[in-house]
């Protein structure tokens, strides 16, 4: 947990204008990534911390990447 604090912490700085729920999601998704190695979004689940059900965890990664934009389209 400790490490998606501080990641939280460091990606709030370059996206500021994304609130802390959002913030908190995309850090636990790049830990999660970081430690199945994959893409694979099932895999990403398991991962994922919380302690929501796997198929909560997997539908709240599906719908963060449906809605966030994480490159700036000026």
């Amino acid at each position: 947990m400790r490490a998606v604090s501080e990641l939280k912490s460091i990606l709030g700085v370059f996206f500021k204008n994304w609130n802390k729920t959002r913030l908190d999601c995309f850090s636990k998704i790049l830990t999660a990534l970081l430690i199945v190695k994959t893409v694979n979004l099932s895999e990403i689940a398991v991962a994922f911390e919380g302690r929501a059900k796997k198929e909560s965890r997997y539908q709240r990664i599906k719908n963060f990447l449906k809605i966030s934009r994480l490159i700036s389209t000026r």
